[in-house]
């Protein structure tokens, strides 16, 4: 297929950063993606405006950037959390406005709108008229009842929540982007359920999280413990009350497991909280608080472990869980929202969540025996790096995104779009 002939496809990605972590790094795996197959334009910020120009030269996607102006930020500003979320919106409108233009100049045949990863900024270039999908998004998860004493500082916007959630998913230009748009990834089952029936036709469940390129091919680690060394567990990640460290620390402290030692990598709003929530629990002493080091500072930490622990209690997806299962290292979690789609029954341990004093009960359960059967252990952490690579590489993610786009294209060429395929749970067989 000549250059001409392929397909147009505009993306709008508000995070994005070639060199980024998180969700900027996603941002821009989706355009470069996407451009393999199709002519790629992409509209997002100036916040990594060198990066994106290099590696957008290098694959041949054209590049628009859409600044937010200063007045916008200076009014925004005093209203914190909310502030940030009228910024995005902001961006989004005028983002939208230069897509108009630049499709009345090319002709766009598709356009997708790959971050943010909520359903709360909505997609209004779905006014193009050509075919549209929207994500992977998220943001139907919320704290189960019972569990908001792990939260600190984030008590009363997360008990709130729900509330938050249903009110963001009534606002009209948000229920007119699910109306309009022809195709919705959605991170997790938890947020395909909170859209609901009427637009469960449309949604495809696609974790957004995907292994690094050098993760795919690296040596699995097969690590047993020396006779008396410590049962060495990990946290690497955004320090965020949501992700309730305190729950480990409970369970910790329930095993009875005075061999045993957690290391926190990375720094955050639930920084010192968790600090004092690990005194709270009486294992103050077995955790350490490194903060936040570089990604290339991590990999001796990775190959310490015995277990990764991520007890987020609500994430749409988790990189730093994907990024230790791709390493061969075993993972226990909370059975719940993202973390759930990604590890499967035999590739880690999904701590149940029902009420706190079971879940706790249950997860030390899991520390002991994870602690006494290392052949189980590393079991484990075979099949986790088995599953990493299989299922959530960006080959395997490009498949889908040009399967999407093809069946779209086609359709429009003949008439309206179908539904998607049906979505498998965790993405895979």
């Amino acid at each position: 297929m000549s250059e001409l002939d392929r397909p147009k496809v505009l993306m709008l990605a508000y995070a994005c950063d070639p060199e980024g972590t998180g969700e900027h790094w996603l941002g821009w795996g989706w355009a470069e993606q996407a451009a393999h197959r199709y002519q790629v334009y992409l509209i997002t910020t100036v916040k990594a405006r060198a990066a994106v120009e290099r590696h957008a030269a290098r694959l041949g996607v054209q590049v628009r950037f859409v600044p937010l102006p200063g007045w916008v930020r200076t009014l925004t500003e005093p209203f914190g959390r909310l502030g940030s979320w009228l910024r995005k919106i902001v961006w989004v409108v005028r983002a939208t406005r230069l897509a108009e233009a630049w499709h009345e100049q090319e002709r766009f045949d598709l356009v997708h709108q790959t971050t943010f990863h909520t359903f709360r900024v909505p997609f209004l270039a779905t006014c193009l008229g050509v075919p549209s999908v929207w994500g992977p998004v998220a943001g139907g998860e919320s704290i189960p009842f019972g569990f908001y004493k792990y939260l600190g500082p984030l008590y009363v916007p997360e008990s709130l929540r729900r509330v938050f959630n249903w009110t963001w998913f009534a606002w009209p230009p948000v229920q007119r982007t699910l109306e309009q748009t022809d195709v919705v990834f959605v991170s997790n089952h938890v947020t395909m359920e909170f859209f609901g029936r009427r637009l469960a036709g449309k949604c495809l469940v696609v974790p957004p999280n995907a292994i690094r390129p050098e993760d795919e091919t690296r040596p699995v680690r097969s690590r047993e413990r020396a006779p008396g060394e410590p049962f060495r567990l990990l946290y690497v990640g955004n320090c965020l009350p949501t992700r309730a460290m305190g729950l480990a620390f409970a369970a910790l402290a329930r095993s009875g497991l005075r061999d045993c030692e957690l290391t926190i990598i990375g720094t955050g709003l639930g920084y010192e909280f968790w600090q004092r929530e690990a005194r709270k629990y009486g294992v103050a002493d077995q955790v350490r608080f490194l903060g936040r080091l570089p990604h290339d500072q991590l990999e001796p930490h990775y190959e310490r472990a015995d277990l990764f622990v991520f007890p987020a209690l609500r994430d749409s997806g988790g990189s730093a869980l994907l990024e230790a299962m791709s390493k061969g290292l075993p993972v226990i979690c909370l059975d719940w929202a993202g973390p759930s789609e990604i590890v499967s029954e035999d590739s880690g341990v999904k701590v149940p969540v029902t009420t706190p004093d079971k879940t706790v009960e249950a997860f030390a359960a899991a520390l002991v025996r994870l602690r006494n059967d290392p052949a189980w252990r590393l079991q484990l952490g075979q099949r986790a790096a088995e599953r990493a690579r299989r299922h959530f590489t960006w080959a395997s993610k490009r498949a889908v995104l040009e399967e999407t786009y093809e069946r779209l294209l086609r359709a429009r060429r003949r008439g309206p779009p179908g539904p998607p395929p049906p979505s498998p749970r965790n993405n895979a067989p």
